[in-house]
């Protein structure tokens, strides 16, 4: 069984909802928030981020990797081969979310409540990076890339949740809204969702 490291809104829930969708064993270690001034925590990650996955001797400390290992391990389809033809698109995807998508959320959150001007900046820079969902989403499509929900959807739409959190839920288009709601009607995502911390949306 996996046994899942995990807080709250962080990382983690993402993690729990690759789970979910491919039907992984696995048991929570709920860790009190901030992980790392937790000494004990630091011996299993000495970067003291969340989450992390122990199976066996095989322990990960990066969400998506955590997620792609889950969905190969166990079977799922979450994940595509460098063979398909959409490999490339579901991974540079996959990879906005974390890179390119979650900052703009991050320094909000950090200097929002602080500075006007830094939380302008973050609002537009996350409105700008939006249009990359808006956009594949403009043909009617339900998932973002392969015809099917991947690890792309996985990793932004735990983006586009989050965003209720920070506040800046009234940038997302009717399109994106659309999208999120979607996912998070997911019975995947419903359970992963309910299983952590009080911060969970």
């Amino acid at each position: 069984m996996l046994r899942i490291y995990a807080s709250g809104a962080a990382r983690s829930q993402r993690v729990l909802w690759a789970c979910e969708e491919v039907g992984a064993p696995y048991e929570v270690v709920e860790i009190a928030w901030p992980p790392g001034g937790d000494p004990d925590f630091l011996k299993i990650n000495p970067a003291g981020t969340i989450p992390v996955l122990e199976d066996g001797p095989v322990r990960l400390i990066e969400s998506l990797a955590i997620c792609e290992y889950v969905s190969r391990t166990y079977g799922g389809d979450l994940t595509l081969d460098p063979g398909d033809p959409d490999y490339w698109d579901y991974l540079q995807l996959a990879q906005f979310g974390e890179a390119t998508l979650q900052p703009p959320l991050a320094w909000a959150r950090r200097f929002g409540p602080k500075d006007a001007q830094a939380l302008e900046h973050s609002r537009q820079a996350f409105a700008m990076r939006l249009t990359v969902i808006e956009q594949r989403l403009a043909d009617g499509r339900e998932f973002l890339t392969a015809g099917r929900f991947t690890l792309a959807d996985l990793s932004l739409g735990f983006v586009v949740t989050l965003a209720r959190t920070i506040g800046l839920d009234d940038l997302l288009t009717p399109g994106v809204a659309a999208y999120r709601e979607r996912l998070r009607a997911r019975p995947a995502y419903r359970r992963a969702y309910g299983l952590v911390g009080a911060g969970n949306s």
